[in-house]
């Protein structure tokens, strides 16, 4: 399995860790690891967009329900 195969079920954490290296390798990584970020960054950015929005939908539903009971 991949790198990029693994993404989804990577935990919160783990995806904020990685995220976070990601980044800061693409900024001050060798060249040959910002090609391999270049590989796995959109994919990271994706799924914590994703999971951003997923928990946001949570927060709205949950506020909604609170208000309407």
């Amino acid at each position: 399995m991949t790198l990029i195969e693994k993404i989804p079920t990577l935990s919160d954490t783990e995806l904020k860790t990685l995220l976070s290296n990601a980044r800061r390798l693409d900024v001050t990584g060798t060249p040959a690891q910002r090609r391999q970020v270049a590989e796995v960054m959109t994919p990271l950015e994706r799924e914590d967009s994703r999971r951003r929005a997923a928990r946001s939908k949570t927060a709205i539903s949950a506020k909604s329900a609170l208000r309407d009971s």
